[in-house]
């Protein structure tokens, strides 16, 4: 390493092991080392107790989840019967060292001229605790992100931060470097937010939008190698994001992504939502399968399937000869027609996640803008299960002024669901989030259901942030805690799923006994088709990955 170059520690804050290996680190890392910076990663997401504790100021963090004791996400979806266990701990070992302490010491020893930060809302407070853990002086600090581009006012005045990244950051944070090296004015950087001597806030203009055909290879060299493996299906896979688009065209109330579009337009700096070129999707994938020995992709896209038809084909085409490896994407339920989920299918696409989000068709479109009429929910499963492909369906309880009878609409609509896919599947019902930027957030903060200066929760199983009169917290927890079981068994047993909702000695009991009666059911499910060969549809845990491109196009994976 050379000693004058100026050093960025990135700091990731994030549960352990939540989410595969992001790329947006990967590309920062990659256009600050192209501009001459040396880059070092702190990645929480490898030890095995990261919870909010109380700061050394006094000041308290959020409180652990009362219902949730395992080590990781992975964990608690396992035990929940979410997800089938993986032999995930033969490859990865979380540290059982003080993640603060760690912290404190590499900056100690690795002397950053900066610190940068990535955060979503919910890392935001979270991160405040290990810069308070830093000893002497403190480097300058940039938080970017979401949840920084849309929060920076609190960021900034809470003391902890220097500088706020709005928007991209990978031109804007190497300037900010450049000018920091050389001891030049930042106040006029663009994208850059900062503290002004007169207290205001200086919020520069946004640069035009990233051309994401001209940036370098991601560098996941960043990365400790075992942080590729991943639990996928009851396996263990060694994986990475794949970007092949930026943004999301979609109006949804619950996401920032209509925010970031107006904020585009109303700076004139180019659309959000744009699709890299067909040249550049293909060097990038064969160069990160080829350098980090993956064998299974996450094609990372809000909404892969809305690229235009004719382009998906030349891209499918191109995957099956040029590529040739499994993969799980996400998109739209309207977007599964027959013809691009059977390219899916050929392409080897083994799951997808889709976003249903809700099971009142009112609820949709009226409260989360999302135009997706039931007709189209039942269509795009019912194509999915013809191809054989697994979704996750991922939906959202706790909406402001939700009902408990609307709740039970997603209940039913996924015990529909289920019976379509025959079990092949992977159901999610979350606690509704009311993120920075978002129009929900506002309606929640405006009836006065969301303090504006609460921070987020620091999980997806968590308590409700809202206090409303339509349910209450403590209700919208234990519909959250049993909404599985409610999914999964017979009607019958609702009088007992209710009393297994409540933090009490009997509900505990009551929802061990519900869990172990479902968990039996799958097990009895899954021995008839087998029993059966299968005819009747696949296992909700069947084991694609036992021969990868099994019926997905065949062969063996290219050599680059």
């Amino acid at each position: 390493m050379e000693s004058n170059k100026f050093k960025v520690l990135i700091f990731y804050p994030n549960e352990p092991m939540v989410g595969v290996t992001p790329s947006n680190l990967a590309y920062l890392s990659a256009c600050l080392k192209e501009a001459g910076n040396d880059v070092k990663l702190f990645d929480c997401s490898l030890y095995e107790s990261v919870r909010y504790e109380p700061r050394p100021d006094g000041e308290e963090g959020l409180q652990s989840q009362k219902f949730r004791q395992e080590k990781t996400q992975d964990e608690l979806r396992t035990k929940l019967g979410h997800t089938k266990k993986s032999p995930i701990d033969d490859y990865i070992k979380l540290r059982e060292t003080n993640v603060h302490e760690d912290f404190a010491r590499v900056v100690d020893e690795y002397k950053p001229d900066l610190i940068a930060i990535t955060v979503v809302d919910s890392t935001i407070e979270f991160s405040y605790d290990f810069i308070e853990s830093i000893r002497g002086e403190r480097p300058p600090i940039i938080m970017g992100g979401v949840g920084a581009t849309f929060s920076y006012e609190k960021i900034l005045k809470s003391g902890y931060i220097d500088y706020v990244n709005a928007g991209e950051g990978e031109e804007s944070l190497p300037e900010l470097c450049e000018r920091l090296k050389n001891g030049e004015d930042v106040s006029d950087c663009k994208n850059i937010y900062l503290m002004g001597e007169d207290g205001e806030i200086i919020k520069n203009p946004m640069r035009p939008i990233v051309d994401i055909d001209a940036m370098p290879m991601p560098d996941f060299t960043i990365y400790e190698d075992q942080r590729f493996y991943r639990p996928f299906m009851g396996r263990v896979v060694r994986m990475a994001q794949m970007d092949w688009d930026r943004g999301c065209p979609y109006q949804c109330s619950y996401c920032a992504a209509p925010a970031i579009l107006a904020k585009n337009r109303q700076e004139k700096i180019g659309n959000y939502y744009r699709v890299k070129s067909e040249d550049k999707i293909f060097e990038e994938m064969k160069f990160l399968i080829k350098k980090y020995k993956l064998d299974f992709l996450y094609i990372s896209s809000e909404t892969l399937l809305v690229i235009k038809m004719e382009k998906f084909k030349r891209i499918a085409e191109r995957y099956k000869k040029e590529i040739n490896l499994p993969f799980w994407c996400q998109s739209r339920l309207d977007s599964f027609t027959e013809e691009r989920t059977k390219l899916l299918k050929e392409m080897g696409c083994q799951s997808v996640s889709v976003g249903l989000e809700h099971g009142n068709e009112e609820v949709r479109r009226k409260v989360l803008r999302k135009q997706l009429k039931n007709e189209a929910v039942y269509e795009g499963f019912k194509t999915l299960a013809k191809y054989n492909i697994r979704p996750t369906i991922n939906s959202m309880m706790g909406l402001p002024d939700e009902t408990r009878e609307q709740v039970f609409d997603t209940f039913e609509i996924n015990r529909q669901i289920s019976k379509i896919l025959k079990g092949n599947h992977n159901l999610n019902v979350f606690t509704f989030v009311p993120f920075s930027g978002t129009a929900l957030r506002r309606i929640a903060v405006e009836k006065g259901y969301v303090d504006p200066d609460a921070p987020v929760s620091f999980s997806f199983y968590k308590e409700s942030m809202l206090d409303m009169p339509s349910m209450s917290k403590e209700e919208i927890t234990g519909l959250e805690k049993t909404a599985h079981l409610y999914i999964g068994l017979p009607k019958s047993d609702y009088p007992f799923i209710e009393i297994a909702e409540k933090d009490t000695p009997e509900g505990r009991e009551m929802y061990d006994k519900l869990l172990d009666k479902l968990k039996k059911m799958r097990e009895e499910d899954e021995g008839r088709m087998q029993e059966m060969g299968g005819q009747t549809g696949a296992s909700r845990e069947e084991d694609h990955l036992a021969s990868p491109m099994n019926e997905f196009g065949g062969g063996q994976r290219p050599s680059y």
